[in-house]
C-alpha cells in the first residue's frame, strides 16, 4: 500500500498543479501499481518477495482494468486543466502519451471525449464532461444555466475518480468564482434575481471549498436558472450538501 501511495503522489501533484510533463512521466508507474494490486485482489498475482512491481507489457496496457485507470487519470487531468483554461497542458499530455505508448495509448479514450465537436450530442457523463472541458479550455461562453449544468456534471464525474480529493478544491473554487461573478455582475441573466440571488449569496458565504459547499451552492441556484432537477440529481445534491 505504501508503494501505491508513493506512486500516486506525483500523479496527485501533476493534477493539482496541471503539470503535463509530471503527469506523463508518472502515469506508467501508477498504472503498474494499480494493475498489480487489482491482479492480487483477483487472485491472479502474488506479491513479489522483494516488493517490486512488475512492468506492464504492451498487451497488458490494453487490459480493460488498466485502460479504466488510465482514462480516469486523464479525465482528472482534463478537468483540472479545464478549470484553469489550460488547453496547452492538455494538448501536451496527448502528445507526450502518444510518443510514449503509440497512437492507442492508455487514456486515449478519455482524450477523445475532450476533442468532440461542440455540436455533438452528449449521451454519457463522459461525453458531457469532455465537451464542457473543451469549451472551458477554448474560453467558450457559458450562460448561467450552462454554468450550473457544467458544475453538476463535473462534480458527478469528480466524485467517481481516484483523484476526487485533488479535484474538489479547484472545482469548488471554480464554482465560487463563477457564481460570485454571476450574482454581482450578471444578475439580469437570472430568473427573478431579487428573490433568487440571496440564497446563492448565503451559500457563497460558506468558506470551506469542499463537496458539501458545491452541492449546497448548486441547490441554491436551481430556481435562479430555472433548472428542472431529476430525482437522481436532486438526491445526489441533497445527500452531498449535508454536513455531518
Amino acid at each position: 500500500m505504501n508503494e501505491v501511495l508513493r506512486r500516486k503522489a506525483p500523479m496527485n501533484l501533476a493534477i493539482v498543479e496541471v503539470d503535463p510533463s509530471l503527469f506523463s512521466e508518472s502515469l506508467t508507474g501508477w498504472l503498474e501499481v494499480t494493475a498489480h494490486v487489482m491482479a492480487q485482489r483477483a487472485g491472479t498475482a502474488k506479491p513479489n518477495p522483494d516488493g517490486s512491481i512488475p512492468a506492464l507489457s504492451k498487451g497488458e496496457l490494453n487490459n480493460s482494468g488498466v485502460q479504466t485507470i488510465a482514462n480516469d487519470s486523464v479525465f482528472a487531468f482534463g478537468i483540472a486543466a479545464a478549470l484553469k483554461g489550460d488547453k496547452a497542458a492538455f494538448s501536451k499530455i496527448e502528445k507526450d502519451l502518444t510518443a510514449l505508448y503509440g497512437e492507442n495509448y492508455p487514456g486515449s479514450f478519455a482524450v477523445w471525449h475532450f476533442k468532440q465537436e461542440p455540436d455533438a450530442k452528449p449521451e454519457t457523463i463522459d461525453d458531457h464532461v469532455g465537451m464542457i472541458g473543451r469549451t472551458l479550455m477554448e474560453d467558450g461562453h457559458f450562460e448561467p444555466k450552462d454554468i450550473w449544468n457544467a458544475g453538476v456534471r463535473m462534480l458527478e464525474k469528480a466524485r467517481k475518480s481516484n483523484f476526487v480529493v485533488e479535484l474538489t478544491a479547484p472545482l469548488a473554487q471554480w464554482h465560487r468564482d463563477q457564481w460570485t461573478t454571476i450574482t454581482t455582475q450578471l444578475k439580469t441573466q437570472l430568473v427573478d434575481p431579487d428573490v433568487n440571488v440571496p440564497p446563492i449569496k448565503e451559500a457563497l458565504a460558506e468558506t470551506r471549498n469542499d463537496q458539501s459547499f458545491i452541492a449546497a451552492l448548486l441547490l441554491s441556484a436551481v430556481a435562479a436558472v430555472d433548472q428542472e432537477l431529476t430525482e437522481d440529481y436532486q438526491g445526489l445534491l441533497k445527500s452531498v450538501s449535508r454536513r455531518v
